[in-house]
């Protein structure tokens, strides 16, 4: 009894609850950790990689800009790109002849280059005819010959600007000095650019910019930890144009981790070896000025320090849940089984056939309703046991009625044909005419084997009542134009859907008297799939307010207009039999009347139905 009890079972479950998932949480969390942490950082990485790899990009074509400056002014006298074309060696210049003096040209030009950014260390411009170097340094302009100056140029078989990687500055083989400057003291990286002879590849001149490493470190930092992680950028040689450790500069890259794989613009793998564990991520980098790839190693100490911490701060969570679990099962099994106990008195009660009887509901939670809910129910099941009696009394007499009712309608209907063949025999075709519509009608409304005709009888129904009506109104006064698609004709729809609506508009739409009334039809099929069933007339119309208020009223229940109550009902059979979506609109005609329009989505009709 007592390993049966809910007091033992509430109280495993409770302590199962609590040590079941502390015990998942601790031997599983640091391995989900784990791989939770390593894709959220491959992903927070590979944002800052790419806006590095944008960043760096952008100051490269910043700093190729600067350089094509130079070649505004190519067709202006005296510009510095004039100077470049018309510089010779004072040896091949004829005898007896002045050459110009171009220094102020090319010194001014250097040095509005040399200000437009901060962080340019120097400039040489070495001009090939006059094998002449030009340098800005600190602000100072030198200038001499230089005929053992050789230009660095990539092993491409076209000379092309780029970047050489970071190293530490010199002064291009020229001998003057500068003071207080010494050269060799200062990491720079250099961007080579030849200056062409347009539109033809011949070379006037080499113009080489150092720019010290404070834009670019600025760059960098935003992409890593310099306390844990490491960042290089590589050229395509695997030459380093920055590096995250001491002591880098000049120094090549010969790790494993820099040979990376595949041609992909970006990506990760993990590395074990070359003193580093961790996960090595990457970015190509394609600009004109620089190729190469910004790499980042990220050690698995810094990256799982916090699935470690996770999984020890788990492990006193399971321990305080053990406890709590403990606690918490005496106090809920107990608080349970007191009302259970209630629940069963009660239930023995109405389970002896004592329906009438009645307990309090003391408390407010999920008991207090459990009990309110069961004495309601004991309640309605009492009552229901007294309907049923009189509803099976009730049904009886309906039952005779229904019979009754059978009776008069085919005695009616047979009467109609007997006075419809006494009209032809009296040459009355039109009065022949009209009874056979009022019969057709009675015929189609008493026959209630079928609840859903063809769309063509329906139609057929709605054109016999209005046959008769324009009998009262006469053919000047009332025309029926119908519109239907064929393929809509053999929808199977409910029966009377068309004419109460017909009917409306007799009442409501010509209560001030019927002259060239049209009451049109259109039956078709839209491009959702559903059936649009639209009946429009030339009537008085509607006022704003009173459409307003048929069109709320249709969305309830309950309604005590007669217009509402047909129109709710046609809508209410077509929801019951076809389709729950469908919708029954109301619109005012510009110039008199009224459309009603019946959707019926075809996709979403009932497969029972």
């Amino acid at each position: 009894m007592f390993r049966n009890s809910i007091r033992t079972r509430l109280m495993a479950l409770v302590l199962l609850a609590s040590v079941i998932p502390s015990g998942i949480s601790v031997t599983f969390s640091y391995l989900y950790t784990k791989k939770s942490v390593t894709e959220q950082s491959v992903k927070q990485n590979t944002k800052l990689l790419t806006l590095g790899e944008a960043n760096l990009s952008s100051y490269f074509s910043g700093v190729n800009q600067q350089a094509m400056s130079l070649y505004s002014g190519i067709n202006v006298p005296s510009s510095f790109y004039t100077s470049l074309l018309t510089a010779k060696h004072p040896d091949n210049a004829p005898e007896n002849s002045v050459l110009p003096d171009n220094r102020a040209i090319i010194s001014t030009q250097l040095y509005n280059l040399f200000l437009s950014d901060r962080n340019t260390f120097q400039i040489h411009l070495y001009v090939r005819a006059a094998r002449q170097s030009n340098l800005v340094l600190g602000g100072l302009f030198r200038r001499e010959n230089n005929d053992d100056y050789a230009p660095v140029i990539q092993t491409e078989e076209t000379y092309r600007p780029y970047i050489e990687v970071t190293h530490m500055d010199h002064q291009y083989g020229m001998k003057s000095g500068f003071p207080n400057l010494k050269s060799g003291t200062v990491p720079v990286f250099t961007a080579h650019f030849p200056m062409y002879r347009t539109p033809s590849d011949d070379v006037l001149a080499d113009l080489s910019i150092d720019f010290r490493l404070g834009e670019l470190e600025g760059i960098v930092k935003s992409m890593y930890n310099s306390d844990t992680e490491r960042l290089y950028i590589l050229n395509e040689q695997g030459e380093a144009l920055f590096a995250s450790d001491s002591d880098w500069i000049g120094k090549p890259v010969t790790a494993g981790w820099s040979q990376l794989p595949g041609k992909d613009d970006s990506g990760h793998f993990t590395w074990k070896k070359d003193g580093f564990e961790g996960i090595v991520m990457y970015r190509h980098i394609e600009n004109t000025l620089f190729k190469g790839s910004i790499i980042k190693l990220v050690p698995y100490e810094d990256l799982y320090g916090d699935a470690r911490t996770i999984t020890r701060f788990n492990t006193g969570i399971g321990v305080l849940f053990l406890i709590l679990g403990g606690l918490s099962a005496v106090l809920i099994s107990v608080g349970f089984t007191r009302p259970i106990k209630k629940l069963i008195s009660f239930t023995q009660k109405v389970q002896i056939g004592q329906l009438d009887a009645h307990m309090d509901a003391e408390r407010e939670d999920e008991f207090g309703l459990l009990t309110r809910k069961i004495t309601g129910m004991t309640r309605t099941i009492n009552d229901l046991i007294l309907k049923e009696y009189k509803l099976e009394l009730a049904n009886k007499t309906n039952q005779l009625k229904a019979l009754q009712a059978q009776v008069n309608p085919h005695f009616l209907y047979n009467a109609l044909q007997s006075i419809a063949s006494l009209s032809l025999r009296y040459n009355a075709p039109k009065v022949y005419d009209l009874i056979y519509s009022l019969g057709s009608m009675m015929r189609y409304s008493m026959n209630t084997e079928r609840t859903q005709v063809p769309l063509r009888d329906e139609l057929e129904h709605v054109q016999n009542y209005v046959i008769l009506q324009t009998e009262r109104f006469g053919e000047e006064n009332l025309r029926l134009d119908i519109d239907a698609e064929e393929a809509a004709l053999e929808i199977a729809v409910p029966k009377m859907i068309l004419q109460p609506i017909v009917e409306n508009i007799f009442k409501h739409g010509f209560t001030d008297g019927i002259r060239e009334a049209v009451i049109s039809i259109t039956c078709a099929l839209d491009a959702n799939g559903s059936l649009r069933l639209a009946v429009k007339d030339n009537g008085k119309g509607i006022t704003a307010e009173r459409l307003e208020e048929i069109t709320a009223g249709l969305q309830q229940s309950g309604r005590t207009e007669h217009e509402e109550i047909g129109l709710h009902n046609v809508l209410a059979r077509v929801r019951l039999q076809m389709s729950s979506g469908a919708e029954l609109l109301l619109q005012s005609v510009e110039g008199g009347g009224v459309k009603v329009t019946l959707i019926i989505p075809l996709d979403m009709m009932d497969p029972t139905n």
